[in-house]
């Protein structure tokens, strides 16, 4: 689990629950709005910074993970596409972190130990995907107006998760 800690400022994380009826239709709508409100002004993007958990509802019942499941790829790649901050939101004392990448980066169900599977990823697109995350968190500070003293404690939280999970 990584170290990293919640903003001083906050003490609660914001939920997004991503509903697989929604998911199965490849309707963003809902979840990009709530998303939405908090990158529109500073004082919203500060106040989740680090915060945002993801939970997918309805998948309970389905024995792979949310990662191999391709209609939740193709939603949250179209989610990302045109809400791309997670970077700079996710919370990174749980699993949103690994889930964001897995979810974005390709990979493969890879069987594991007797009644196990796992989800191999391709590292090669590590680097690039996380360049893009952190050209959008860019994007985002300069027009909230936020800080580079934020941005770069927000960058070494988001890489601190990031190794912890591959470690």
């Amino acid at each position: 689990m990584p170290t990293s800690r919640h903003s001083p400022a906050k003490d609660q994380q914001v939920f997004v629950v991503c509903y697989s009826a929604a998911i199965t239709a490849g309707d963003i709508s809902e979840v990009l709005t709530a998303l939405k409100s908090l990158s529109s002004d500073r004082s919203s993007a500060m106040s989740a910074e680090g915060a945002v958990t993801l939970v997918f509802h309805g998948y309970d019942d389905d024995p792979r993970e949310l990662e191999a499941i391709p209609e939740v790829r193709e939603w949250f790649a179209k989610l990302f596409e045109v809400w791309p901050y997670w970077s700079f939101f996710a919370s990174r004392i749980d699993q949103t972190v690994p889930l964001v990448l897995t979810l974005l980066l390709p990979g493969e169900t890879v069987a594991g130990e007797p009644g196990m599977v796992g989800w191999s990823i391709d590292l090669d697109e590590l680097k690039p995907l996380l360049m893009e995350m952190f050209c959008h968190q860019n994007e985002l500070i300069e027009r909230l107006e936020i800080g580079e003293d934020v941005n770069e404690r927000v960058t070494r939280d988001f890489i601190e998760a990031v190794r912890a999970f591959f470690n």
